[in-house]
């Protein structure tokens, strides 16, 4: 006994399956590759995102904590616990303490910052708590005391360039007049 099988546009059923295998297979392929690729490199810059918190969080000078901190809604964009655990602490590192209130400030910051950064870990499959992260920072007191002097260094530069004006002006004989305004200094938000 003779079976016919039925014929699909001149093929058969196996052939039509092989025919398109053979042209949905490469194409899958590169979907998988491409989807994969983006993943990872998404993973690769979220962890140096990370790295760089990590790394200058204690170093108030620091460009590259400020980098890392602009760079959170670039890369963590689509995470509503970062963004918000963000966002929280940009409004506390943007408000300005009074005297009386500059020690319980620099509590909120550090406290918003820690969530922040537990936030990010968390984003990027990693597990540490927030004690962990408080606890486990090291800077050498050493660099600390260094990035502190080069603020303090930064910030009277102004004055020491008016007094050197100044010296140049009655080294020169003429009438010492005072610099009408300073170098504009940008506060930090």
């Amino acid at each position: 006994m003779q079976t016919t099988e039925t014929l699909y546009w001149g093929m058969k059923f196996g052939e039509w399956v092989t025919f398109w295998g053979l042209v949905l297979g490469p194409v899958i392929a590169v979907a998988i590759t491409l989807l994969v690729e983006r993943r990872r490199r998404q993973h690769e810059q979220r962890t140096q995102v990370l790295r760089m918190l990590l790394a200058t969080r204690h170093l108030p000078g620091d460009a590259t904590y400020s980098v890392a901190i602009n760079l959170i809604p670039v890369e963590f964009n689509d995470s509503k616990t970062v963004m918000s655990a963000w966002q929280s602490y940009i409004e506390q590192v943007r408000f300005t303490p009074t005297e009386d209130n500059k020690q319980e400030h620099q509590k909120l910051v550090f406290s918003k910052q820690t969530k922040l950064i537990f936030e990010v870990m968390r984003a990027n499959g990693f597990k540490l708590s927030e004690t962990d992260i408080q606890t486990s920072a090291y800077a050498a007191e050493g660099y600390i005391q260094r990035d502190n002097i080069l603020i303090a260094s930064q910030l009277a530069m102004p004055e020491i360039a008016n007094i050197l004006r100044l010296q140049t002006q009655l080294m020169t004989g003429s009438e010492p007049t005072p610099a009408a305004s300073g170098p504009v200094i940008r506060q930090a938000e």
